[in-house]
């Protein structure tokens, strides 16, 4: 048996403003060490699968900065999305590309911007989720172990109990349903009952099915699959995929495809996960001194404590003050409330209105 991945690297993480722009979003900056979290997804999934067989979705601005931090990659499996339409499209394409290699494989989908330690354990459940995708032909779905009430994460609703040995063998259960983001109230309930898990969109699926699937769910796909799968490495791709993505709706993986899938599984993670989607997670993930500050960079601190200082360029000096959120670019500062960085993509938003494209 194949297996292939795809790794999702198109996004801008907005909510890591300033330091996340569209030209340098934050999965391809060393936010925890040397290597990028990029890099470090393609490190993960290189211990089970060939590099000639890992793929890359980008864009056309970051085409250059995907290739150029993984050369091992065949610089044909990057495919430079013309701009964003979510990840539904984003896995057409790739799989489209694979099938014109085969479709008689497994395809591993992972988002690019992950911290995950216990690797070990990682590798053994993409093994376990890969050997239930190809056996039941299910669409097969990571999900993480919540640790709180989260609010910004979508969760998977999950049947605890199984009968079916190959399911049980393979730590897999089937789904229920897919849950949005929900208010606190809702989350609290949910981490009570202790059925739900996040949503990680890591996604584990034979070629042939998701392909199945994509045809029937995503608008204007079976049109251009097979000019698609024909043209893949030939000149003609790029601009059969802008026409595509010209034609095709915006829309997530979850809602066009694995809200509607029959045959839905997913396996809870043993492994301790982040998708450092904001501010706070960072804080929480890094080395904090004894009075609970994290500095990077020149920072000076009396008297506060509880604080997240990030230093560029300049000298910061921090004089009582408690749980902030401090940023600093060459071009741009940002201050908030721990705790409040998720609202980050609002001044986003803001600058994107006022065409303050230079620093966004």
């Amino acid at each position: 048996m194949k297996v292939f991945a795809v790794i999702m690297a198109g996004g801008v993480g907005s909510r890591f403003w300033p330091k996340s722009r569209e030209a340098m979003p934050k999965q391809f900056q060393d936010v925890f060490g040397e290597r990028s979290l990029y890099q470090r997804t393609y490190d993960r999934v290189a211990k089970l699968v060939l590099p000639e067989n890992i793929f890359v979705v980008t864009n056309k601005i970051q085409e250059s900065i995907a290739a150029g931090q993984l050369p091992e990659i065949p610089k044909k499996n990057i495919i430079a999305e013309p701009f964003g339409r979510n990840t539904a499209p984003c896995i057409a394409a790739a799989a489209s590309a694979i099938s014109s290699i085969t479709e008689d494989a497994v395809m591993v989908v992972l988002p690019s911007d992950h911290l995950i330690s216990q690797e070990e354990s990682f590798i053994a459940q993409l093994k376990d989720a890969i050997r239930l995708a190809d056996k039941q032909h299910a669409l097969v779905t990571i999900g993480i172990r919540p640790t709180h009430p989260e609010i910004g994460y979508g969760y998977i609703h999950f049947d605890r109990s199984t009968d079916d040995r190959e399911l049980a063998v393979h730590g897999g259960h089937n789904v229920i349903a897919f849950k949005e983001k929900p208010n606190h109230d809702t989350a609290v309930k949910f981490i009570e009952s202790g059925d739900y898990l996040w949503n990680s969109g890591m996604f584990i699926w034979r070629v042939d099915v998701i392909l199945d699937e994509l045809k029937r769910n995503l608008t204007h796909f079976s049109d251009f699959y097979l000019p698609l799968k024909e043209n893949f490495g030939k000149a003609d791709f790029n601009r059969l995929l802008e026409e595509f993505y010209l034609r095709a709706e915006s829309i997530s993986i979850d809602y066009a495809v694995m809200e509607k899938a029959k045959e839905v599984l997913t396996i809870p993670s043993n492994f301790v996960w982040s998708d450092v989607g904001s501010w706070d997670e960072v804080y929480r993930l890094s080395d904090r001194n004894g009075e609970g500050n994290s500095f990077k960079g020149d920072v000076v601190s009396v008297r506060s404590k509880n604080n997240f200082v990030w230093a560029d360029e300049r000298l910061f000096a921090i004089v009582d003050v408690d749980d902030l959120i401090v940023v600093e670019t060459k071009d741009s500062v940002l201050i908030c409330r721990r705790g409040k960085s998720q609202g980050v993509k609002e001044i986003v938003d803001i600058l994107r209105k006022e065409n303050r494209q230079d620093i966004v």
